[in-house]
């Protein structure tokens, strides 16, 4: 394994987005263009899984480059599963339910949809995509109990959300795979793409509910890589990956922290067991 080229995220470009959300990956585009040949994943109609799916940057980058014919989006939490469906299935709905509470905004109000169901179809996507976007710092945090326990920004109105940009991007999904599993029930995947972000192994500040443990993670990718093309984002050093000697390791240098213990610049990594364009 070596370091063979250094990224900068936010480099400009304006990229597909939904919600905030730790550690989204929607500025990373112009990496995802670099690393993934179009052969790994259009050339055979390859599958491509994104099994960490979170906020949806990968998945919506993958449908708009691929189609989303071709895409899996997976995430082990209902409630935010439930909201990617949602805007899948109904955007006008989704814009029409933030509206309502858009017009009731307040600490307190905030306060109220936050202790309802956030998870049940259109009216707790609804309630969840409020909290999204009024969450402060975007953090999407949830307790061990899968509550929403992030408190409100200070300081700032209800932001309005374009109906249009909403429809764009229901379309970019039109078409994806929407699941709510356990990331190990793909172990038995073969001959497809799988982009693996999971919640930051090691991590210390409490902003997942489910992280996951380091040894399943690493005994997941041992048998994935087997029979896939696998590109991984991590902040930790690989060493702990324990990844084969194919691997090929990228750093990433951020504006700021994707993990929100400061506002300072820091670093990530992708790894990949197969050639990236500029190396075939």
């Amino acid at each position: 394994m070596m370091s063979l080229r250094t990224f900068l995220v936010n480099n400009g470009r304006r990229d597909l987005k939904f919600i905030p959300y730790i550690g989204c990956k929607s500025g990373f585009a112009h990496i995802f263009d670099s690393l993934i040949p179009d052969g790994v994943a259009s050339g055979r109609r390859r599958k491509i899984y994104d099994l960490f799916g979170g906020g949806g940057g990968f998945s919506l980058y993958a449908c708009a480059r691929f189609g989303s014919m071709n895409v899996t989006y997976n995430d082990h939490n209902p409630t935010v599963a439930n909201l990617i469906m949602t805007l899948q299935a109904d955007p006008d709905g989704l814009w029409a339910e933030y509206q309502k509470h858009r017009a009731k905004s307040d600490a307190d109000y905030y306060r109220r949809v936050r202790r309802s169901d956030l998870g049940n179809g259109l009216v707790g996507a609804g309630r969840f995509f409020y909290l999204t976007k009024n969450a402060f710092s975007g953090k999407i945090r949830f307790n061990s109990r899968n509550e929403f326990n992030t408190p409100m920004r200070k300081g700032t109105k209800c932001p309005k959300v374009d109906i249009g940009a909403l429809r764009s991007l229901s379309d970019t999904i039109r078409h994806m795979t929407i699941s709510c599993k356990d990331f190990a029930e793909y172990r038995r995947v073969t001959d497809c793409f799988m982009y693996l972000d999971p919640p930051y192994l090691n991590n210390p500040n409490g902003h997942y509910n489910a992280t996951v443990p380091p040894e399943e993670f690493i005994s997941f990718v041992k048998c994935v890589e087997k029979s896939n093309k696998v590109m991984i984002s991590e902040h930790n050093d690989p060493k702990t990956l324990e990844l084969a000697d194919n691997y090929q390791i990228y750093r990433i240098r951020l504006g700021r922290s994707l993990q929100y213990f400061t506002q300072d610049s820091s670093s990530e990594i992708i790894a990949i067991n197969y050639c990236p364009p500029s190396e075939h």
